[in-house]
């Protein structure tokens, strides 16, 4: 809504196909799974904008903890 398109980032190893495949379980690194569900990707490249930064900054800023 604030035009900063922030996109889903980690998925655990221990969570993806292969590592439920070679034997991971779920639960089994919950701090992983916790901090994992709360990574986002931001915009950052070698040609932002000042202005562009500021937007990502304000919109980050402006989301309620």
């Amino acid at each position: 809504s604030r035009g900063v398109n922030g996109v889903f980032h980690y998925t655990p190893l221990h969570s993806s196909k292969m590592g439920m495949q070679y034997g991971a379980l779920p639960g089994q690194c919950p701090v992983t799974t916790w901090v994992s569900e709360r990574l986002i990707r931001l915009p950052l490249f070698n040609g932002m904008s000042a202005a562009e930064q500021a937007r990502v900054l304000d919109a980050v800023l402006s989301f309620p903890c």
